[in-house]
């Protein structure tokens, strides 16, 4: 495999960390080192601790001198940093990121990255609902998805990112930016304000002995970053906005179905647990 060459991170959460683990575990050449910053010095040195980085950059702008520069941070900030560092990039580096939401992304790639770097947006679909990067854990990024969004047509700098992936141990999906965020509006984006109103909901209940496991599950997102997820909805709340339509259209559905009767509800869940299979709920 092709040595993706010396690479700085940008970001050191939990999926920060756990790229910059699995690199430097990445069988020998497959990187030249891994530097990271982060704007919160702990986090910094814990990613450091946890064997993720080989040494610290004292700000963004040091990671200009590396081949792959790979950005971790919430959307808002991704879109700064391409802002900022994007210009200054020369020829053969590369710029990847690992947001949630694409399309802000990829517009800031596409006007502040000249045609002379390389760009393309990434998602990588792993993680847990505990943030920071002492709840990293490089084994999720294994046979995980890890959506490529190009920006423009440049077979050398997809290849490069192709091949960052399949250091990772991960499957590249290829696909456009603005599907990406239509499809993960409703498979991410809107579960986790589901689980926040969930949460907020629970407060009514006047003891956790009534908690049931459902509500337990339901409520899991709720856990994430407030940042990060803050984040990605703001930059994706268009698509958001009409996932939560169609989630009352199909609550409203399911209540018309209960009034119709026992028989007709029934047949509904029946066809969501189904898709919940689907899924990979059992």
């Amino acid at each position: 495999m092709t040595s993706l060459g010396r690479v700085a991170i940008l970001g050191t959460g939990q999926i920060g960390t756990m790229v910059g683990m699995a690199l430097r575990a990445a069988p020998d050449h497959a990187v030249g080192e891994v530097a990271v910053w982060d704007r919160d010095p702990a986090a910094m040195e814990a990613c450091l601790r946890r064997a993720g980085s080989d040494r610290l950059l004292r700000g963004p702008e040091e990671a200009l001198g590396s081949d792959l520069i790979i950005l971790a941070t919430p959307v808002a900030q991704i879109v700064g940093l391409v802002r900022e560092l994007g210009p200054r990039l020369g020829p053969r580096q590369l710029l990847v990121d690992t947001g949630s939401s694409k399309l802000d992304v990829a517009r800031a790639m596409q006007r502040w990255v000249p045609g002379t770097a390389g760009a393309v947006g990434g998602h990588p679909l792993c993680g847990s609902s505990e943030p920071g990067p002492w709840s990293a854990d490089p084994a999720l990024l294994k046979g995980a998805t890890f959506v490529l969004c190009p920006i423009r047509d440049d077979p050398f700098s997809l290849g490069q990112a192709g091949r960052l992936v399949e250091t990772l141990g991960s499957v590249a999906l290829e696909m456009d930016a603005g599907e990406h965020d239509r499809l993960l509006a409703r498979s991410s984006h809107l579960p986790h304000l589901v689980a926040a109103a969930l949460a907020e909901m629970s407060g009514e209940v006047p003891t956790s002995a009534l908690f049931s496991s459902g509500l337990r599950g339901a409520v899991r997102l709720a856990r994430s970053d407030p940042a990060m997820v803050a984040s990605f909805v703001r930059a994706n709340l268009e698509e958001v906005r009409a996932a939560t339509r169609e989630l009352s259209l199909q609550l409203d559905r399911l209540l018309a179905a209960a009034d119709s009767g026992e028989e007709r509800l029934k047949a509904e869940l029946e066809r969501a647990r189904l898709r919940a299979r689907r899924v990979g709920v059992s």
